[in-house]
């Protein structure tokens, strides 16, 4: 059975296949990446833009569906007139649209819009152009999209983009030109009464502002983990980032490993070169062994430094392993032989081959080993892990190969990830030993349960903290804010430790979502004899401007913090970790929605352990915090945010930042706060 081919692409009688996408919206365009054409039929990438750091890479391209060639084109035509809000088409056809194109985002939002419009009357029977749908059908529009979603805004946005496509329907191919079907009605008006809900006041702003009881304890917060316990939390991240690195000292991996058969080769004719070397064999027959006969596992251990005990393949018939074997016993020819016991073939004894036995390397002797095993357990801090549960062994029994890492770090790249498990072995002498030493610091008390159940391995140990910053909590009694961290437990922190910064610095800036997200590397400056941030402006202006926001210094400490945990080249807020193995994204960006949210449920959850104090929820989202700082900057710029750092500096700063006087009205939220009236 094929596959039915795709139908064939319409072509516009309003604009070209070959007009660039981006050509008439005062664009800024990056060198060296491709712009769309028109004719791209399945996707329009704005990489050529520049992606904001606060969109994700799905928000910043336009995919046209290929079911049905006619929406297609229709969608296409709409969001190419949008970005082209100067093209010379739309002035011929009277239509004028602000010289400011609207943000990628925002039509990529509105044509979305619309093409579920466009479903839903094929689903309905309704004619394929719009602009024969009567008032009735657009009702019935809004009635539906009311009963698929929740909120009026989202209603109102659907509205604002049916407007936008009976502005440019002149435009648009078959589609023809209608009245619209609200008349002078506001589509924030459309939206309310889609739900029976008040239609709100041309004169309120419709951003609320964060309640009172929420601002202040996140605030605070956000602080504390800024000012107090980012330096612990980077001391605790340089310490399991060492544990993550082998020893200097430590020897490369010993394990077989595959290598080439011609550097085998190079090897045993390196070793066959060296004047003292001479082939071991058999000084006595052994078993079915005749003596004289050349002992070919010790001899692979002795060429390869251990690496491998087959290279001359004594039951392979390849030709490669014969070539071998004819020129080690071409050697013998010449008396390069030394005789052996079957003993030391195997490599006991003094007069040994030289290799390296599994689990040590070049220099490590057993007593050494010994001495790092009296050693660690020396150290009176020291807790052995041991098994919390019976799901991976005997519950109070030691976890060996946690052990092994906490007493020689990681193995070395390309070994076996339990291989130092091997010296607890206790098949042999020394490692049985080595065992009993462990065990008896478990029966003294210094065991540590750990819970190997969520399949982190050593991840799971705990770092004792006691000079982890003291706390002061409501009971009045200080106490270290953490008594132990893991490596796990710390991955959290540094979330949090991200989360805050962001909180701290949107919250305090008056800088939108996106204009933090762009703030790089070294962005604090002096400005006008003040301390600001630079960053870039993305709303609203496709130049995409340099600007500055007056700051106070407790924000640029929050900076300096976040630099230190950004591993990004420029950007600041960005993934926690670097791609590793196949990923490659390497685009700055968070999602602020989440980056919120995770910070005010993580301090309700945790809240006992550092002493902060509960966030009573609310709906907190990064446009909001504008909307609270211009009410505070004019009416409360006294309140303290923590010991010693009042808001007074902060508002006066960011009041000079840019904003709209709307933002500065009171809502019902604050007027208990401020004890004054709403008129």
């Amino acid at each position: 059975m094929t596959a039915r081919p795709a139908p064939a692409p319409l072509s516009s009688l309003t604009f070209r296949d070959d007009e660039k996408v981006f050509s008439h919206g005062g664009y800024q365009l990056l060198d060296d990446i491709a712009v769309p054409q028109f004719g791209d039929t399945r996707c329009w990438p704005a990489d050529c833009l520049g992606r904001p750091a606060n969109r994700k890479p799905s928000e910043w391209r336009f995919a046209f569906s290929q079911d049905d060639p006619l929406i297609n084109l229709q969608l296409r035509e709409y969001c190419f007139a949008l970005l082209n809000p100067s093209h010379p088409v739309l002035r011929k056809s009277l239509i004028f649209l602000p010289a400011v194109p609207l943000a990628v985002a925002t039509i990529n939002a509105s044509m979305l819009e619309i093409r579920k419009v466009m479903r839903w009357g094929r689903e309905q029977g309704l004619p394929a152009d719009l602009g024969l749908w009567d008032q009735e059908d657009w009702h019935e529009a809004i009635v539906h999209k009311a009963s698929q979603v929740e909120g009026a805004k989202t209603v109102a946005f659907h509205v604002t983009a049916i407007r936008r496509l009976r502005q440019l329907a002149e435009v648009i191919t078959g589609i023809s030109p209608f009245d619209d079907p609200w008349g002078d009605e506001t589509a924030e008006a459309i939206g309310a009464k889609a739900y029976d809900e008040d239609i709100p006041s041309k004169d309120t702003l419709a951003t609320p502002s964060i309640p009172p009881e929420t601002w202040w304890p996140l605030l605070r917060g956000a602080w504390t983990y800024i000012h107090t316990f980012a330096p612990d939390i980077f001391r605790w991240r340089d310490h399991f980032a060492q544990q993550r690195q082998p020893r200097p000292d430590t020897p490369l991996s010993t394990s077989a490993r595959p290598t080439p058969a011609e550097d085998t080769d190079t090897l045993l004719e390196e070793w066959l070169s060296a004047p003292g070397n001479a082939v071991p064999v058999h000084e006595v027959d052994y078993q079915n062994t005749k003596a004289g006969t050349p002992m070919w596992t010790a001899l692979s251990k002795m060429v390869t430094n251990g690496r491998t005990m087959n290279i001359f393949g004594a039951n392979n018939t390849s030709s490669r392993p014969e070539k071998r074997r004819a020129i080690v016993l071409a050697a013998i020819g010449e008396g390069r032989v030394a005789t052996a016991t079957a003993g030391v073939g195997r490599g006991k004894g003094s007069a040994a081959p030289s290799y390296i036995a599994p689990g040590t390397g070049p220099g490590v002797t057993q007593e050494q080993l010994d001495d790092d095993v009296r050693r660690w357990l020396a150290d009176p801090s020291t807790l052995v892990p041991v098994h919390a549960t019976d799901d991976h062994g005997k519950t109070g029994e030691p976890i060996w190969a946690m052990a092994a890492r906490m007493i020689w770090g990681p193995p070395p790249p390309g070994a076996h990830r339990k291989r130092y498990a091997k010296r607890f072995d206790p098949r042999h002498r020394t490692g049985a030993a080595r065992m009993r030493l462990l065990r008896q610091a478990v029966a003294a008390g210094r065991g540590l349960p750990v819970d190997l159940g969520v399949g982190v391995g050593w991840r799971a140990y705990p770092l004792q903290c006691p000079d982890a910053a003291h706390i002061h909590r409501e009971d009045g009694t200080s106490a270290p804010w953490r008594a132990q961290i893991s490596a796990i437990e710390l991955t959290f922190e540094l979330h949090m430790l991200r989360a805050a910064v962001y909180v701290f610095v949107a919250a305090l800036s008056l800088m939108r979502d996106s204009e933090v997200q762009e703030i790089q590397r070294d962005a604090v400056r002096t400005y006008f004899g003040s301390p600001a941030i630079v960053s870039r402006k993305t709303k609203m202006d496709p130049a995409r401007p340099e600007l500055h926001w007056w700051i106070i210094e407790p924000v640029a400490e929050a900076l300096a913090v976040i630099e230190e945990l950004s591993w990004h080249s420029t950007h600041l807020f960005v993934a926690l970790a670097p791609p590793t193995g196949k990923q490659t994204h390497t685009e700055p960006g968070i999602q602020s929605e989440a980056e919120i949210d995770f910070f005010i449920n993580a301090v309700n959850t945790t809240a006992h352990q550092p002493g902060l104090a509960k966030i009573p929820p609310a709906h907190v989202r990064s446009h909001m915090f504008r909307k609270t700082m211009s009410q505070l900057a004019g009416r409360e710029p006294d309140s303290e945010i923590a010991l010693g750092l009042q808001l007074k500096h902060a508002a006066r700063r960011a009041f000079a930042n840019r904003t709209t006087q709307a933002y500065a009205q009171m809502d019902a939220s604050w007027a208990k706060e401020f004890d004054t009236e709403l008129q």
